[in-house]
């Protein structure tokens, strides 16, 4: 009797064909048979050559070599486990010709095999087969029921196991329209749409579950009707769908997955008691003890958060990360001393930037900038890792050029760029410091490196632009790097500020006035202000220029890119 557990090659099979794309070049299977089948003895010595050819192919790690000698062994057999053998290697090589061949021999030798029409089901939707495909999985699924009892689940599974998820999504279609139509099948065929991106068809699928199933059932497909939504970019009619049934219902996904769509929603304080009540009956689940500790850290609820942190640093995989996590916890309780202890122990994990970074602005926020200097050198020291003294270089020079002595930072910068001339970061934050000590050649030049090495940096390409619109009367060249740079990230409005600029410069109000409306509703801080009150001023518009500019005055008193326009307004 066939086993209708997914059989333990299959999991290897999986590996092959998420691989993919393996070829055999020229040397086909008919070239080895007419070569090959003279030079032995007996069609049996010929079979063990082959054998063992095959074996070793695969210990060399060369699948489509080991499927060719499988296959023309089992031309040569009347064991069905070699057949079977052949289609295994033949399939995760990819070659379509070889995977009938060997499936053709197995299905000779053994025409009852279940697990050669699990093969064929496989091939024939990695070929588009999909009316053959549907017959296979309807004989599999009804041979499995008749065995076992759960033969639906086990077609489920057997699709999981092609990598070109489309491929399974319109198979499985093709099961529901002629074969089953039930809520069951409804709610595979959308978790088999939503893992091929086929959102609208998801949603289609879901809301027919919906409507039919029972409690459990309409449970499972809000679920997937608010992930379709999402994928959609329909986030509040996803978080309407979870909303209500997330009150009532006892399945902890849907209530994480409602959770979490507020979260990407920014409704942290409305995620949080979900997480907590989560949390509450599954305290050894780690995930949610992390996403709950985060969300506590991230609304400055440090006494919450501290005693879930200090549990995560106790799980070896999450232990440098927490850490990083309750140094800002101790800085939020104004603790500078243990949270650098604790971000030292984070200092060689996945946030060691960071835990670098925050250590030498705590030293010198508590002490002064030779003692945040004075541990940067002593690391560098220690340290025999490249990368790592790039940081602790580049961390000097940041905190240099924040101190305003800009010719120092572009020194400590240059030996970082010594260890490591393409450094993007680096080159960037050099060009910084340049542009503030007045070599805006230097600057551009950096810039321009790294523009050359990350084309599409839309930041590299938005300061360039900006810097030759503000120090330069290079206006088209600098509207081109802006332009670019929209292209990328169209909605920044960082990079709407830079094009409101350029053409207030170039003196085309109407359109500056577009451009910075838009960005100052986006992001109104000072800059993008101070850009705004300009050209109202410019347009004659001196009354929506002075609201603008009291309003940011009384959040920012003594920005310096504010105080200028106070007096100017006054003599406009």
């Amino acid at each position: 009797m066939h086993s209708t557990r997914l059989p333990r090659r299959f999991v290897s099979l999986t590996l092959a064909l998420l691989v993919g794309g393996c070829t055999l070049g020229n040397f086909t299977f008919a070239d080895q048979q007419v070569s090959n089948v003279a030079t032995f003895s007996s069609p049996l010595s010929y079979q063990v050559y082959n054998i063992l050819a095959g074996e070793m192919f695969i210990k060399q790690g060369n699948p489509d070599q080991a499927a060719l000698h499988y296959v023309a062994a089992a031309q040569q057999t009347t064991d069905p486990a070699v057949a079977e053998r052949a289609v295994e290697l033949a399939m995760g090589a990819n070659d379509g010709a070889l995977v009938s061949r060997a499936l053709e021999r197995l299905l000779k030798l053994s025409p009852n095999s279940a697990d050669a029409i699990q093969y064929r089901a496989l091939e024939n939707i990695r070929a588009e087969k999909y009316e053959a495909a549907v017959n296979d999985l309807v004989t599999i699924r009804d041979t499995v029921e008749k065995e076992e009892g759960h033969g639906f689940e086990f077609i489920v599974s057997l699709l999981s196991l092609e990598p070109e998820t489309k491929k399974s999504y319109q198979a499985f279609q093709r099961y529901v329209q002629t074969a089953d139509s039930s809520v069951r099948a409804q709610l595979a065929l959308a978790s088999l749409a939503l893992n091929a991106d086929q959102f609208d068809e998801a949603l289609t699928a879901s809301k027919a579950a919906k409507e039919k199933g029972d409690k459990v059932q309409q449970e499972q497909a809000s679920r997937w009707i608010a992930k379709a939504l999402v994928g959609l970019e329909k986030l509040p009619e996803a978080i309407a769908e979870l909303e209500a049934a997330s009150k009532t219902s006892k399945d902890t996904e849907l209530k994480l997955d409602y959770a979490r769509l507020l979260i990407l929603a920014d409704r942290r304080k409305e995620a949080t008691p979900i997480y907590q009540q989560v949390y509450a009956a599954y305290p050894d689940n780690i995930d949610v003890l992390y996403t709950l500790g985060l969300l506590h850290l991230e609304q400055k609820e440090f006494k919450a958060a501290e005693p879930l942190i200090k549990k995560l640093q106790a799980v070896p995989e999450r232990a440098d990360e927490a850490s990083y996590f309750m140094g800002q916890i101790h800085e939020g309780q104004q603790q500078p001393v243990l949270a650098i202890e604790a971000y030292q122990r984070a200092s060689a994990g996945r946030y060691a930037r960071e835990a670098t970074v925050r250590i030498a602005s705590l030293l010198k926020e508590t002490q002064d900038l030779s003692a945040a200097q004075t541990w940067l050198a002593e690391q560098r020291k220690a340290s025999t890792d490249d990368a790592r003294k790039r940081l602790l270089l580049q961390v000097d020079g940041q905190l240099l050029h924040d101190e305003e002595q800009y010719t120092a930072a572009m020194a400590r910068f240059g030996e970082a760029l010594a260890i490591k001339a393409d450094d993007a970061d680096v080159l960037y934050s050099r060009a910084l410091s340049a542009e503030k000590a007045g070599n805006f050649e230097a600057a551009e030049a950096d810039l321009q490196a790294v523009i050359k090495l990350q084309p599409d940096n839309a930041t590299v390409l938005n300061a360039l632009g900006y810097m030759l619109a503000v120090n330069t009367q290079r206006f088209p060249e600098a509207a081109d790097f802006v332009n670019k740079a929209l292209k990328v990230r169209p909605d920044d409005p960082a990079i709407m500020d830079s094009m409101g600029w350029i053409l207030f410069r170039t003196g085309k109000l109407a359109e500056a006035e577009s451009w910075l409306r838009k960005a100052y509703a986006v992001l109104a801080e000072p800059e993008v202000a101070s850009h705004l009150v300009e050209v109202l001023l410019a347009r004659g518009n001196k009354t929506e220029a002075k609201t603008i500019l009291d309003a940011m005055l009384g959040k920012f008193p003594d920005d310096k890119r504010l105080l200028p326009l106070k007096a100017k307004l006054a003599d406009a």
